[in-house]
Order: structure tokens, then sequence, then C-alpha cells
């Protein structure tokens, strides 16, 4: 086998690059500014699911100080936006460990970018815009989670029990691990909505058209904004997070907030995370970072996104898999 080779064809590795260059030129003539932070960090966004590359020795093979592959520039960007940035973006490489498939590689490309002043509807109106500038054609759908979930299941994700749930997933054989039904550490009520929406919900949408759901449950978003809501009718009242998420051929793309900007509710949510990351035997992650520095000095109301480039182009490519769209994935690094 000649693995000194591309796995993606040549042509694919060309029209990536105008892709790119087009990316640019978008962010650029909205005033946004390109920004490099840095990929190695004392910082890393703490995700009960997502798992870090650890870095040590870098000042010698004593050297048991960590560092940690970003698995997203979003803690050191936040931090532009705190000293005084109004409009930034980046493409960058970013790491996760373990993650490999035909959407993912261990290390993959990602734009992000953040927009100080900009409320809810705008950053999701940005990112409806930004797509239909890659396809002038194409429009842009959006739709509560909550709604989507309901229509494809029957159950109200922001309120339906545990139970409810969990009889949902038994009564439609979808697959999931033994410790779901543990006594000792059963799943949580987001372990099941991550479930059933990945499996019910999710392969369904964007199907015609892109589309960005938003208002998610409160439990799925540790970095974003939340509120309360109120029905009429029954006088219940639940919180959702201020989340959006675009999705096109079932494929989950980007994932936006509008931006928490409260240090100590961030605290509180690392803490939790934190827990959960102990009860599932994971490593134990960085409780302070240089972000909530920043947010105690004051982090202005803003908007931030992050979009997977490698998945956006097997989109845009229609490419069956992400190694159609790479150079070298992490068989050929």
């Amino acid at each position: 086998m000649l693995d000194f080779l591309p796995t993606a064809p040549l042509k694919n590795l060309r029209k990536r690059a105008e892709i790119i260059q087009k990316i640019r030129r978008f962010f650029d003539s909205r005033g946004f500014v390109e920004v490099q932070t840095p990929v190695l960090s004392h910082d890393t966004v703490m995700d009960a699911f997502v798992e870090p590359i650890t870095v040590y020795g870098l000042s010698g093979a004593a050297d048991t100080v960590p560092f940690y592959l970003q698995t997203s520039p979003e803690f050191a960007m936040k931090r532009l936006i705190a000293a005084g940035m109004s409009a930034i973006y980046q493409i960058t490489p970013a790491f996760r460990r373990g993650d490999r498939g035909s959407l993912h590689n261990i290390e993959f490309s990602m734009l992000e970018w953040y927009r100080a002043g900009d409320d809810y509807q705008q950053g999701r109106r940005f990112l409806g815009e930004f797509i239909q500038s890659l396809n002038e054609n194409q429009q842009v759908e959006e739709c509560s989670f909550g709604t989507i979930f309901e229509q494809y299941t029957g159950l109200n994700p922001y309120w339906c029990s545990v139970s409810a749930l969990q009889n949902r997933a038994v009564q439609r054989s979808l697959s999931f691990p033994a410790s779901y039904l543990s006594e000792k550490s059963p799943a949580s009520r987001n372990d099941w909505i991550d479930l059933i929406f990945s499996e019910e919900v999710q392969p369904k949408i964007g199907r015609k058209t892109p589309m960005i759901l938003y208002d998610y449950p409160v439990e799925q978003s540790q970095l974003a904004e939340t509120r309360w809501e109120k029905e009429k009718a029954s006088q219940r009242t639940w919180q959702v997070s201020e989340r959006f998420e675009l999705f096109i051929q079932g494929v989950e793309l980007a994932n936006g907030y509008h931006e928490l900007r409260d240090p100590a509710v961030l605290r509180q949510r690392i803490q939790e995370t934190a827990a959960i990351r102990r009860n599932r035997g994971l490593p134990e992650l960085p409780a302070e970072s240089r972000l909530l520095q920043a947010m105690e000095s004051g982090l202005p109301p803003c908007c931030g996104c992050a979009l997977g480039i490698d998945r956006l182009l097997m989109v845009l490519l229609n490419a069956e898999t992400i190694d159609d769209v790479l150079a070298f994935p992490v068989e050929r690094a």
C-alpha cells in the first residue's frame, strides 16, 4: 500500500483551499479580524464527553505540568473579546482524543468566531448568512429543539421524566451501554435525551434545507446563557439554554452560544461537570482557567459559534467520509 499518498483526491484538496479562501473573504468583508491563539495551552474546555490530548515534559522529562492540545480555541478567543476585540474569527487545528470514524479524525480543522454585541437572534442569523454565502440559493430553516424532538418522539425534552425517556429508548430498541441501567451510576436525563436525539431525530433533520436548532435543554450547554420559559395554559415553567446548532443532511456542523458571562455560574457548571467525569472514571481537568479571570474582569455580551470545516467540506463536495477531504488523516499522519 502506498501510504505516503493523501486519502483525499487532489481535486478535493484544491477545492478545500478555494472554500477556505471564500470563508476568509466572508469574514473579512464583515469587519472580522482573523486571530491565532495557542493550540497548546494550560487551559482546556471541560466537557463530560470530550477528551483532550494531554502533553507533558515540555521543559524536560521530569516536567509533570500538563498542557493540553485544544479541543476548541473557545477559551482563548473569549479572552480576546474580554480584552477589547469586537469581532474575531479563527481557522485552526483542534484535537479530540479517541474521535475517529467516518465523521471524525483526532486532528481536525475548526472555524470559530465571536462578535461582541450580538444577541441570541443575531448569532443565529449570522450563522444562516454564512451558510447562504457558500450557496446563494440555499435557504436555512430554524426550529426549536423542543419542537423537533417532540415531533419525532412524542416527548417534550424540557420536562419529560427520565423514566419516559428510558422507556422510549427501550421500546425503540435503541442501543445503549449496560451502565445506563445500573443502580450505582445510571444514565442521567441528559444522557437519555442525547441518545434519543442522536438515534431518532438527528438523522432526519436538515435533509431538504440546512436547519438551525435552538433553545436546547438546560443540561446540554455549559457555556451558554439560560432563560426561563412559561406555558400559559398549564403555567408550567422550564429553563432553556441559548444554544444553537446547524444540521445539514443529518450531520451536525456547527455549535453556537449566546455566551455565558457570569464566572460564578461557570464555576458551578465546571464543578458539576467534574463530578460527572469522576463518576465515569475520566481524568481530572483544570477547574480554574484564564477564561474565568477574563470573565471576572468583564466579558461583554456576545455570541460565538464553532464549525467543523472538514464536515462542511464533506457536505459541499458530497464526500462519503472525512478521509475524502483530508490530506493525511491520523493513520497517515
